[in-house]
């Protein structure tokens, strides 16, 4: 699984899609995911947790469940790559 984000100049997060190969219980868990990051800062996607993904799914079955947790913590592995980027690569003030 693999996210795409948009993020806006303060940090928030505009779009959100995803790329998966794998079973229908990753693409629901990647979807949810999506769904829950957009319109967040990243400190707040950040903090979403497998038990949001799986509030707003209502119920999977449960040998699905570790697909939430792979997707939130892909997202959160995502937050991390894009800051530490950030934070190598500042833009220059003008």
């Amino acid at each position: 699984m693999k996210f795409y984000l948009r993020i806006t100049e303060n940090d928030m997060i505009e779009d959100a899609k995803f790329l998966y190969l794998g079973c229908p219980g990753s693409a629901t868990a990647g979807s949810a995911v999506t769904e829950l990051a957009k319109g967040k800062t990243l400190r707040g996607a950040k903090e979403l947790t497998a038990e949001d993904v799986l509030i707003l799914l209502g119920s999977i079955p449960e040998s699905k469940v570790h697909c939430a947790k792979l997707a939130v913590l892909t997202l959160q592995k995502t937050i991390a790559k894009y800051e530490d980027e950030k934070r190598a690569h500042p833009k220059h003030a003008s």
